[in-house]
């Protein structure tokens, strides 16, 4: 009986032992598995990042003035059209009140045109051209009687010497010579009346130039602003607002540089500090065909709220990001804000 219990009490205990062991071998297994490096080597460095596909100086909004010169700013003409190719300058559309602002430019052209001749007129002095001719013979003539009374006075004074002469002739040829020198004299301020140009009448005359030039200017101004130009060169992304409509916050068009496009990774603030220019990243999507290798060419210097909509349980609402742009060393698809995922692999400090 004492062999019996010996026995029981020996296969007891191996159970007990046994039920001890397992549970923690299996709990020590799977903590392992859980402690386990999800990435080894270089792949564990790297940080991946959401991005999208933009033109090389972003997406551009063009707008209109504020105001356009009338009571509501509206598209009188669109001269463009999604995906047409434009250059900087050329003129995409023109808003309601330009035929008049043309107007009033050529009106103000004008007056300008007026007062150049003004100007003009002043400068060639008062008289007509047949009027300062006249005088001149005027003035000749004058001359000439001076001379010839000047040599009746020289004879005279002659004759008086000799006594061939009464001095009252020779005080009547005086009073003719007198009167010549009058004559001529009072001819030649009448010429220089009708020629002369004074200094304050050319200042007037140049004044009312410069004030229609600068009439010119503001109406130029204020038609240009009615047409509106393309900032830069670029394809026409969208339209936003069509011919008849009032311009609205989206602005009238969208357009960037299609021919040559970025990725602007949006990497988490915690993560920027191992990102530099120059390192090298992969870009991958649904949308390309395979991988395409780029490199950082900048990292702006401010951090932003996530903009992806907060039912994106993979970002969260409050996550905050910094954008960085990649350039591609190949081809990318000219779909801009498609999105791709970013592979970027910092420098190591010994290559900074």
């Amino acid at each position: 009986m004492s062999l019996i219990s010996s026995d029981a009490i020996r296969i007891a205990l191996l159970a007990v032992f046994a039920l001890a062991v397992v549970p923690n071998t299996a709990l020590f297994g799977q903590r392992q598995t859980v402690g386990a490096p999800a990435q080894t080597g270089e792949q564990a460095n790297e940080i991946i990042a959401r991005g999208h596909i933009e033109p090389a100086g972003r997406v551009i909004a063009v707008n209109g003035p504020p105001e356009s010169g009338s009571t509501v700013a509206l598209v009188e003409r669109l001269l463009v059209d999604q995906g047409n190719k434009v250059e900087a300058g050329q003129v995409l559309a023109i808003l309601n009140g330009f035929d008049l602002s043309r107007a009033d430019l050529k009106v103000t052209m004008e007056k300008l045109e007026l007062a150049k001749l003004q100007r003009a007129q002043v400068q060639a002095g008062r008289g007509r051209p047949a009027e300062i001719a006249a005088q001149q013979n005027v003035v000749a003539g004058r001359r000439a009687q001076l001379t010839r009374n000047q040599k009746d006075l020289d004879r005279t004074m002659e004759l008086v010497k000799n006594r061939n002469a009464s001095e009252q002739s020779l005080d009547t040829q005086q009073a003719a010579v007198d009167q010549a020198k009058s004559d001529v004299e009072q001819g030649e301020n009448t010429l220089k009346a009708l020629t002369e140009v004074r200094p304050v009448d050319d200042a007037v005359a140049q004044g009312q130039v410069m004030v229609a030039e600068a009439n010119v200017a503001r109406a130029q101004a204020a038609m240009n602003r009615l047409q509106i130009r393309a900032p830069v060169s670029g394809t026409v992304l969208s339209i936003q607002t069509r011919a008849g409509e009032a311009i609205q916050s989206d602005g009238i068009l969208h357009m960037g540089d299609l021919e040559h496009l970025i990725v602007v990774a949006e990497v988490d603030e915690g993560q920027i500090g191992r990102v530099t220019e120059g390192a090298i990243a992969t870009i991958e999507g649904e949308m390309l065909a395979q991988p395409v290798q780029g490199s950082v060419t900048r990292i702006a210097y401010e951090v932003f709220r996530q903009k992806r909509p907060s039912s994106d349980i993979l970002t969260g609402r409050d996550a905050k990001i910094v954008e960085v742009e990649v350039t591609p060393h190949g081809p990318l698809p000219p779909v801009v804000g498609g999105e791709v995922v970013v592979h970027l692999m910092p420098i190591p400090s010994a290559q900074k």
